[in-house]
């Protein structure tokens, strides 16, 4: 099965806006970011991706084929890498992160395993 891996990107012109700022909240796609790492009960993760999605703070960054949503996470992270179509820049799959299955069932990765986006 292909899953779409999708992460929140922040371009240059945003990072300059934070160091200039000297706040990592400064940019609001950062801050839910930030927020959803920092949940460390899992309890608000769901909610805040479905809100960055609604906002169009996602990139579609690579399409990774694998088994369920623990291989996505494994091969996010170690690969191989012939499983993984990079589209953009991406990074280790990590808490936050959006995955997005062939049927459009959407999970997002949280402190621990996955939570239903809806």
């Amino acid at each position: 099965m292909i899953y779409q891996l999708m992460q929140i990107r922040l371009t240059n012109d945003e990072v300059d806006a934070i160091n200039a700022a000297q706040d990592h909240g400064a940019i609001p796609k950062n801050k839910m970011r930030i927020a959803m790492q920092t949940d460390f009960s899992g309890s608000k993760t769901a909610k805040i991706a479905a809100e960055a999605l609604n906002k169009g703070f996602y990139t579609h960054v690579a399409n990774i084929e694998a088994n369920d949503l623990d291989d996505v996470f494994e091969i996010g992270n170690i690969g191989p890498e012939n499983a993984i179509e990079r589209l953009n820049r991406m990074s280790p799959a990590s808490v936050g992160d959006v995955i997005v299955d062939e049927a459009g069932n959407t999970s997002v990765i949280a402190s621990v395993g996955f939570q239903e986006v809806v």
